[in-house]
């Protein structure tokens, strides 16, 4: 039955080169000659379908798990700049020397990653993992595979979003990283790369790539992860201790980039000269309690910001609500 499946939308579409249900002609050509090939089989269970995207770190493929009979999302660790694979195979060819210790470095920390997404395998507002291995070389993360939008490719499309609607969704987002820290990890990554949009008050968080827990002292040889506009000053530095305010600072520059339209000026920019504007002083209409709050997020020195994303989120509740609240609390 399985060769029956459409690969792309993994419905039977019987002995047809084009499926009836999404319109994909099978056989059509990869986006990348290195990605895995379409109807390639994993641990004789996961079926590769279309690859959705990949950075430089790794491919994620749409695929179908055929013991449960549901479409997964599968992450391949796949370094571009330490491994290479020739078009139509399945093993990773790993460089050598250094590389190689390179390698096997970062593919210890793809699997923490696997581990970090796992303990958060009941949460609605983390994307669940279902299991990891290892084979061909390299390593595999199977996740839950989300109908949903990247708020990367909605700010693209809308450009900027109202402030009810950007509040509701970062403060959907700041409940799911206080989750995060509240198991000891940062996140390092919070951005709308990796935030999915469910509906107007549900996301779902992903990419524990760049994770590490909050106690773990950066190395002199770490490697720096950082996205340009959400990243703090202290998260370009290769040593030191680094705490959650690293995610505090990243939750507000993706509120301030929903609000504005623009993502901030890089942090290391501002510490030569701080020239990041309000959302006010742009001519975007926002309340001052939601001005000061993504402000105060934004500040460059971790000690300014806020202490947790719950503290973060309260900020951003209407004023007037608050006041109601601990009126009714008086009854």
């Amino acid at each position: 039955m399985y060769h029956q499946l459409c690969l792309n939308c993994f419905r039977i579409k019987g002995n047809f080169e084009v499926c009836r249900y999404c319109g994909y002609v099978e056989g059509a050509q990869q986006k990348a000659a290195f990605q895995l090939k379409q109807g390639t089989i994993l641990q004789d269970r996961y079926i590769i379908g279309e690859a959705l995207g990949y950075g430089g770190f790794g491919i994620t493929y749409r695929a179908y798990d055929t013991v449960l009979s549901i479409v997964v999302a599968i992450k391949e660790f796949y370094p571009a700049n330490l491994v290479n694979r020739a078009e139509g195979e399945v093993k990773v060819g790993i460089f050598s020397g250094n590389k190689a210790v390179d390698y096997q470095r970062q593919l210890g920390r793809f699997i923490e990653e696997a581990r970090n997404m796992a303990l958060f395998a009941k949460e609605k507002d983390i994307v669940n993992v279902f299991a990891y291995f290892e084979a061909n070389g390299t390593a595999y993360i199977i996740m839950e595979y989300v109908e949903g939008i990247l708020l990367k490719k909605y700010l693209k499309e809308k450009g900027k979003i109202p402030e009810a609607q950007a509040c509701a969704y970062i403060c959907a987002v700041l409940t799911a990283v206080q989750k995060i820290h509240d198991k000891g990890i940062i996140h390092k990554d919070v951005s709308p790369d990796n935030i999915f949009i469910l509906s107007p008050n549900q996301i779902k968080i992903f990419d524990f790539g760049a994770a590490k827990l909050q106690e773990e002292e950066t190395g002199k040889n770490s490697a720096v992860v950082v996205k340009a506009g959400y990243a703090p000053p202290e998260q370009y530095r290769s040593r030191g201790k680094q705490d959650s305010r690293i995610d505090i600072y990243a939750a507000g520059a993706v509120l301030y980039q929903m609000l504005t339209g623009e993502r901030p000026m890089e942090s290391l920019d501002r510490n030569q000269r701080d020239l990041l504007e309000p959302p006010s002083k742009k001519g975007i209409q926002v309340s001052p309690h939601v001005e000061e709050a993504v402000m105060k997020a934004l500040s460059l020195k971790p000690e300014n910001r806020f202490s947790s994303a719950e503290e973060f989120r309260m900020a951003l509740q209407a004023p007037e609500s608050e006041a109601k609240k601990k009126w009714w609390k008086l009854w």
